[in-house]
């Protein structure tokens, strides 16, 4: 009888186990915004940075428009949300574990804001209090295994299994999130941009611009030159939201322009979303925008390497 009860709860694992395995490899880019990028390879080259590098910086067309330069491509795309973005200790040990680690002429591309250079309020960062612990990439010891059961098993919370059906993103082999079916509806649009901004507005209230993150982005900018270049980039977003964000983090600009300039590499600054490009929630770019911004700041890096 016991024996009966333990073929069959033995079966019954593994069916369950092939279900979810079949969910991962065929429907995993739509049912999680992150796991895609723990299921790929170590890699050379790396963008780092929040929703807005997840979603406007595309790796295939940074390979391409490189494609004859030195550096040691195809690059990834490990960027996550402002969630789990923020730059210190967690998300410098992850990228480390992502990477090769090889002595090659690695491209890093660091696209930052200021969330991402802030702390909570009650957090002691000093006292190793970090508002991202415990979330991926930085719960994860594997980031390079298909499938990922551990992923599966330490982060089912963020899985959206509705997603095989609705397919409202996709993030592709790459580590690119491209959202699907934006609308063109101009009242959606707004409503989409207020509900972007009220959320900044309420994460910056319980923030702070912290010296400790900044100091972070100078470790991880030393750290990842021993590896290749390192480029830090500031990505365009509309005028009424990057005032709101000036006026959260009034010398953001000047802060990271000192790393760039301390460690000699550097920052490109896109401004405003203007008549360039479009930002369909205010400060998340459209896949023709992601397009024309990647290959704007693969023209910048060319011109840089030349003076």
């Amino acid at each position: 009888m016991v024996l009966k009860l333990i073929k069959k709860l033995a079966i019954y694992i593994l069916i369950c186990l092939a279900i979810v395995t079949l969910i991962l490899e065929t429907n995993g880019g739509h049912v999680d915004a992150f796991y895609e990028k723990f299921t790929t390879p170590k890699v050379n080259s790396i963008i780092v940075g929040d929703s807005r590098g997840f979603q406007d910086l595309m790796p295939s067309i940074i390979n391409n428009s490189l494609a004859n330069s030195d550096y040691k491509l195809p690059i990834y795309n490990y960027a996550f949300t402002i969630d789990q973005a923020h730059i210190g200790p967690l998300y410098r040990k992850s990228i480390l574990k992502k990477l090769t680690q090889q002595e090659t002429k690695g491209l890093f591309l660091i696209s930052l804001t200021p969330l991402m250079l802030s702390s909570s309020i009650e957090n002691n960062n000093d006292n190793g209090e970090f508002i991202e612990t415990g979330a991926p990439p930085h719960n994860m010891c594997f980031n390079d295994k298909k499938p990922n059961y551990e992923y599966f098993i330490k982060n089912i919370n963020y899985f959206e299994f509705k997603g095989i059906f609705k397919k409202e993103f996709t993030v592709h082999n790459d580590g690119w999130m491209e959202i699907n079916h934006i609308s063109d509806d101009p009242y959606q649009l707004k409503s989409w941009k207020s509900t972007q901004m009220d959320r900044f507005k309420e994460m910056a209230k319980s923030s702070k611009p912290s010296d400790y993150r900044i100091k972070s982005l100078d470790t991880l900018v030393k750290t990842l030159k021993d590896f290749g270049d390192v480029y830090l980039l500031r990505l365009p977003i509309d005028q009424d939201f990057l005032e709101l964000e000036n006026l959260y983090f009034k010398n953001f600009n000047d802060s990271v322009e000192a790393v760039a300039k301390k460690n000699d590499i550097a920052y490109f600054n896109f401004g405003t979303t203007d008549s360039t490009y479009f930002a369909f929630d205010g400060h998340h770019l459209n896949t023709n925008s992601a397009q024309l911004l990647s290959k704007n700041i693969c023209d910048s890096i060319i011109s840089y390497k030349r003076r």
